[in-house]
C-alpha cells in the first residue's frame, strides 16, 4: 500500500503545474473571455428590454390614440345625429309654414268665394224683385183686363 500512497503523492506533485494551470486558465478566461461576454449579454438584455419597453409604450401610445379616435368619432356621429335633426325640425317646420299659408290661401279664396256668391245672391234678389214687380203688374193688368171684358 505504500507504493501505492507514493504513487499517488507523485500522481498528485506532477499534477500541481496542471492545477495551477487550471486555476490560470479559468482566471484568465474570466477576465479576457466571460466577463466581456457576460457584458456584452448584459448590454443586448438592456437593449432588448429597451426595446420592448419602447414597443409597449408604442403599443400604449397606439391604443391611446385608437380610444382618441373612437371618441372623436362618437361625438362626429353625435354632431351628425343634432345635424340631421335640425335639418328635421326645419324642414317640418317649413312644411307646417307652407300648410299654413296654403290654408290662410284657401281661407281667402273661400272668403272671396263667399263675398262673390252674396253679391250674385244680392243681384239676383234684386233682380227678382224688380221682375216680380213688373210681373205683379202685369199680373194685376191683366186680372183687371179680363174684370172688364
Amino acid at each position: 500500500m505504500e507504493a501505492t500512497l507514493n504513487a499517488l503523492g507523485d500522481l498528485l506533485v506532477k499534477a500541481i503545474p496542471t492545477v495551477i494551470f487550471f486555476i490560470i486558465l479559468t482566471v484568465y478566461l474570466k477576465a479576457v473571455l466571460f466577463r466581456p461576454l457576460a457584458k456584452i449579454f448584459e448590454e443586448r438584455r438592456k437593449a432588448t428590454e429597451g426595446v420592448r419597453e419602447l414597443a409597449q409604450r408604442a403599443f400604449e401610445a397606439a391604443d391611446k390614440k385608437s380610444s382618441e379616435l373612437e371618441h372623436a368619432l362618437q361625438i362626429a356621429r353625435a354632431e351628425l345625429h343634432r345635424e340631421r335633426e335640425a335639418m328635421r325640425r326645419r324642414w317640418t317646420e317649413q312644411q307646417e309654414q307652407e300648410i299654413a299659408k296654403a290654408r290662410a290661401e284657401a281661407e281667402r279664396q273661400i272668403e272671396e268665394a263667399k263675398r262673390q256668391i252674396a253679391e250674385e245672391v244680392q243681384k239676383a234678389q234684386s233682380q227678382l224683385d224688380a221682375n216680380v214687380e213688373d210681373l205683379s203688374t202685369h199680373i194685376v193688368s191683366s186680372v183687371l183686363r179680363r174684370r172688364a171684358a
